[in-house]
């Protein structure tokens, strides 16, 4: 099974374009290996046993265009070890890298709760791989073939103005049943594309009919505009933030979201971390949060009607009950909070 998921990750480097469908199977079927850090592994010690409530931390790259979280996976432990040699990757005093095995199926719904997750990279090499996307683990991690077709988006955005004299580039895309023979826009000063970004691609309407963009350039897109000061700088991360999302780009915009952080758009931040971690089932995490936003902006009523769905699904009934009375408290007669209120089983 490894010389046979070797050579299905190989032919979607090659061609990928092509269909995966074998290659989605068999990673359901077959072990698959991360890269992690622990401490160094005895001499006589052979397999290390873990205990309930472990955690370790697993080796990834960051997408230094887009921000989020990129988990390596790999077909065999030998890849793994070519991999941090081919890189030279230098564990930090007192750690060294190891590969951990895992059963069939069992790596895609583990990895959903990493932080910023943006989706895995099957490793050929250590500078090709194949990407699947953060929606593609979530039907490998329900046990499902994901489907082998491009994922199609309507434009998240109002309007995308162009700005006049930019050369605009046309090509030829099959969309499936739909159009075979769509067009494909590119627009070079904005960035570049690769074949394997055309698995997502964002319809545009124009004036002369629809085009469509793979989504990754859609964001380049956006970008270059955003610096070519046509429009404020505050404008431009929204719809790059609201696209991201639309995109089920969740962990790319999670890592926009620790940057606004940062930078003091903390409502807008915590609001589209709300949408994140609800579409993602980080549930907990969710919960969480929405206390502290509640703490800080008690102003803002999304946050006590969000924050109550998820303890719900959390199966906390009690809390999801304190946390909308509470709220009932700075908003008396609020018509959303007493239905949420009134839909929590006694």
């Amino acid at each position: 099974m490894v010389e046979t998921l070797e050579h299905l990750i190989r032919q979607a480097c090659d061609h990928p374009r092509n269909s995966r469908v074998k290659l989605y199977r068999e990673l359901l079927r077959s072990e698959t290996y991360l890269l992690t850090l622990d401490e160094p592994i005895a001499e006589e010690q052979s397999v290390r046993v873990s205990r309930a409530n472990d955690t370790f931390p697993i080796w990834a790259d960051k997408d230094a265009e887009m921000g989020g979280v990129w988990v390596p996976v790999f077909p065999s432990k030998d890849s793994v070890s070519g991999f941090v040699s081919a890189r030279r990757l230098k564990a930090p005093k007192g750690k060294e890298f190891l590969w951990m095995g895992h059963k069939p199926g069992a790596v895609f719904g583990m990895l959903r709760g990493v932080k910023c997750f943006a989706g895995i990279r099957l490793h050929q090499s250590a500078e090709r791989g194949v990407s699947l996307a953060w929606s593609e683990v979530r039907t490998l991690a329900e046990g499902k073939l994901p489907e082998d077709k491009p994922e199609l988006f309507e434009m998240p955005v109002a309007k995308l103005t162009l700005p006049m004299g930019i050369r605009l580039v046309f090509g030829k895309i099959d969309t499936g049943p739909q159009d075979h023979n769509a067009r494909l826009l590119c627009l070079p000063e904005a960035g570049r594309f690769t074949p394997e970004d055309a698995r997502r691609l964002v319809r545009l309407p124009m004036s002369s009919g629809p085009v469509w963009m793979p989504c990754r350039h859609f964001l380049q897109v956006l970008r270059y505009l955003g610096q070519s000061g046509d429009g404020s700088a505050e404008t431009y991360v929204e719809d790059l933030l609201c696209s991201l999302i639309s995109f089920q780009m969740f962990g790319e915009a999670e890592a926009l979201c620790e940057w606004l952080l940062k930078e003091g758009g903390q409502t807008s931040a915590w609001i589209a971390l709300a949408a994140i971690y609800g579409r993602t089932g980080r549930h907990d995490e969710l919960a969480a949060m929405c206390r502290k936003a509640i703490a800080r902006h008690p102003e803002e009523k999304s946050f006590p009607l969000t924050g109550a769905k998820a303890l719900l699904k959390l199966g906390r009934p009690g809390e999801a009950r304190h946390m909308l009375e509470a709220a009932l408290e700075r908003f008396p007669g609020d018509p959303k909070l007493l239905e949420a209120l009134k839909a929590i089983p006694q």
